[in-house]
């Protein structure tokens, strides 16, 4: 049985899977969180108190607090996000399309950094947005350090899911097999897999010991994106050197 704190952390995570910024009603977050509405209305009327989110006076809506946005600012490996930032900036610029920073928690590729391409046809959602590691190019690009036994235990769950995308692997030795050849190219490819009319290209960032911390992708439309995947895989890789030298230049701690 969930204890309490564990069902308020997933009303909150809640927030962050249906877009951070937005206003959510008692019953969307309900159904977000497989409960019913009036334990749900209790938990934001708690939170709503202690100051972590906020109900509009006219909607009835709630959204995350400022509180709650200053507390998120400091999680996570902040020297990261700083060094990435400017780069997935630049990175959109090139491109014409979105760019995002993804990290590996537990079976999930989470996204943590998401710049805006003004070509883009849907705006926001993306950051605290968890995707499954098998079917994303962010997901697939967060396993080329992992053997073969983890990975089928990292994607066994989501198999057995029906994705949207038709081109999703439906099979381990599908993903293995995606994985062999995406690792000999230096970058993945999602095309179709988990969203219709979606193509992205992944490329992993490294530490100076060579360790995986994360992976940067561009995302866009099939019809922009399918004809120039080796241009996106380029500058995908040049972007990533260049976070990883700003990372290799951040001061050590002193201790």
């Amino acid at each position: 049985m969930d204890s309490g704190a564990e069902r308020v952390a997933t009303l909150l995570l809640a927030f962050g899977r249906r877009g951070a910024t937005g206003d959510h009603s008692v019953s969307d977050l309900a159904r977000a969180v497989g409960r019913e509405r009036s334990q749900v209305s209790r938990m934001l009327q708690a939170l709503s108190r202690g100051g972590l989110v906020e109900q509009d006076s006219h909607t009835k809506r709630y959204r995350l607090s400022w509180n709650m946005l200053v507390l998120a600012a400091g999680a996570g490996d902040s020297s990261l996000l700083r060094a990435a930032r400017p780069v997935l900036r630049a990175l959109v610029a090139r491109t014409g399309e979105v760019a995002l920073l993804s990290v590996q928690r537990g079976n999930r590729s989470l996204t943590v950094l998401r710049e805006e391409s003004n070509q883009s046809l849907r705006a926001g959602g993306w950051v605290g947005r968890s995707s499954p590691l098998h079917c994303t190019a962010s997901g697939r690009a967060l396993l080329f350090d992992t053997d073969d036994d983890l990975v089928t235990e990292l994607v066994a769950e989501d198999l057995t899911t029906p994705m949207s995308g038709l081109s999703a692997p439906r099979t381990l030795e599908e993903v293995l097999e995606r994985l062999r050849s995406e690792r000999d190219h230096g970058y993945s490819m999602a095309s179709e897999e988990v969203e219709i009319g979606l193509t992205s290209v992944g490329v992993p960032l490294r530490t100076a010991a060579g360790g995986l911390v994360g992976v940067i992708n561009v995302s866009g439309p099939t019809s922009r994106m399918i004809n120039r995947l080796d241009d996106a895989a380029r500058r995908l890789r040049a972007a990533a050197t260049a976070i990883e030298s700003a990372l290799d230049r951040r001061p050590a701690l002193v201790r």
